[in-house]
């Protein structure tokens, strides 16, 4: 009647989150999840083991780095499915997958683990799973070269029934309209495409307003990042300050992550952001300390992505302010950082920077 249960550490893992994620009391809240974490290697439990490993995980994230935490979403997935919980090892297999791409995993290994997913989600008709997975899909895709047109049609449409895309789940769930919109709006700063990254932005804040949905989930910090890159490049093209004021929040609320959370994961990003912000403002001697800061962070921290990208925006930084011999060695810098991350589509379209 009283004590602790094997359920148990579901819930102490569940209130640590909240805690840390939406309380902002990740020290406490991680206290939490290593308790929970205690009571499962004590009450070994095939049924809720990969509860606790997936609930745990949302908080690791924040506090371990990122790329050895999102290993414990890949052993709840197995778990799970060694218990008979399907739906919830796709959760897991989705988180996992999610975040390895905006971890820096190495692009081939990503994109094969992902096939792998969405092949299990179409056995097992788990359609809202395969909507949300399908846009990083995409995006990971792009980034190496390969076409979408080779992947069938059942990796949508799993039913058999015709449906376009923006159709059917995805034109109606919203957090698979806000997936969709991240992937875009990233997709847009990456590969420059200006109309692109303004129209998913103001998209995304669209549905987030009208759903539950915030920046306090598990891997919400990437969409807040990226959101906070996009913002200011828009802002800088299209003159806008609203996005540049977005940008700005991104900012801040990245940077108060580095104190309450990891070093590790969020040092390089807000070095990354703040030189932004700094290039918005026309404080270029700041901006150039950043960027500097923010590429040196991404590499000790092993962010091959964000490296790649802290040095492509420094660039961009250089060429957009007159001193274009410089933009060259962070143009070439980008080249192979993409490269080494197998960003190889992404890489050669730098090549117009300094092939010359």
């Amino acid at each position: 009647t009283y004590g602790m249960s094997p359920l148990s550490g579901v819930g102490f893992a569940i209130f640590g989150n909240y805690l840390a994620l939406v309380k902002g009391e990740v020290e406490e809240g991680y206290r939490y999840v290593k308790i929970a974490l205690s009571l499962m290697k004590r009450m070994p439990s095939i049924a809720h083991d990969s509860e606790i490993m997936y609930y745990s995980a949302h908080t690791r994230l924040r506090v371990e780095p990122i790329q050895s935490a999102n290993e414990h979403y890949i052993v709840a997935h197995r778990g799970a499915m060694a218990s008979g919980a399907v739906r919830f090892a796709f959760a897991c297999a989705f988180v996992y997958d999610n975040n390895s791409f905006w971890a820096g995993k190495k692009l081939g290994l990503v994109v094969n683990s992902i096939k792998e997913t969405m092949k299990q989600m179409i056995f097992y008709k788990n359609l809202v799973m395969l909507a949300l997975l399908r846009p990083i899909c995409r995006l990971s895709l792009r980034l190496t070269g390969q076409s979408d047109v080779h992947q069938r049609d059942d990796l949508t449409n799993i039913f058999g029934e015709n449906r376009k895309e923006g159709e059917g789940v995805s034109s109606k769930l919203p957090m698979v309209m806000l997936t969709e919109c991240f992937a875009k709006f990233s997709e847009g700063l990456i590969f420059r495409e200006v109309d692109k990254a303004r129209d998913s932005i103001q998209q995304y804040l669209s549905i987030q307003g009208l759903t539950t949905a915030n920046m306090n989930n598990s891997g919400d910090f990437f969409r807040v990042f990226y959101a906070g890159l996009a913002s200011f490049y828009v802002g800088r093209e299209l003159d806008d300050r609203l996005m540049i004021t977005r940008g700005n929040w991104c900012t801040e609320w990245i940077e108060k992550l580095v104190v309450s959370a990891s070093t590790w994961n969020f040092q390089n990003k807000a070095y990354l952001l703040q030189a932004e912000e700094q290039f918005c403002e026309r404080n270029f001697d700041a901006a150039e300390r950043l960027y500097d800061a923010a590429i040196l962070s991404a590499k000790t921290h092993k962010f091959v992505n964000e490296q790649a990208l802290s040095n492509e925006l420094a660039g961009h930084f250089y060429l957009d302010t007159g001193r274009k011999i410089k933009s060259v060695n962070y143009f070439l810098r980008a080249f192979e950082n993409y490269t080494e991350w197998g960003a190889v589509a992404k890489a050669a379209s730098l090549t117009k920077y300094f092939e010359n």
